[in-house]
């Protein structure tokens, strides 16, 4: 039962993990972008104004939170099931 509920929990971080990589890919398109780097060097650049993109900047910040933790919250869980 044990291996049944860790199988589940993977599945649904997996899922949300690939939900919010598919988010911030999105906003990198939107740039012209391939990384969170490549979009900040192009703010530092000037090819791209900092107010310009501020909302998505706050989106990104969100994200890469947010993916940081599935990512421990999977860690874990590959750990259970070892």
């Amino acid at each position: 039962m044990e291996k049944l509920i860790i199988k589940s929990m993977k599945k649904v971080f997996l899922e949300e993990l690939e939900e919010l990589e598919n988010e911030l890919n999105e906003i990198l398109k939107k740039y012209n972008a391939n990384s969170v780097d490549e979009l900040k060097n192009k703010i530092f650049n000037g090819e791209i104004k900092e107010n310009d993109i501020k909302d998505d900047l706050e989106k990104i910040k969100y994200l890469e939170r947010e993916i940081n933790k599935i990512m421990r919250c999977l860690r874990e869980v590959n750990m259970k099931s070892l």
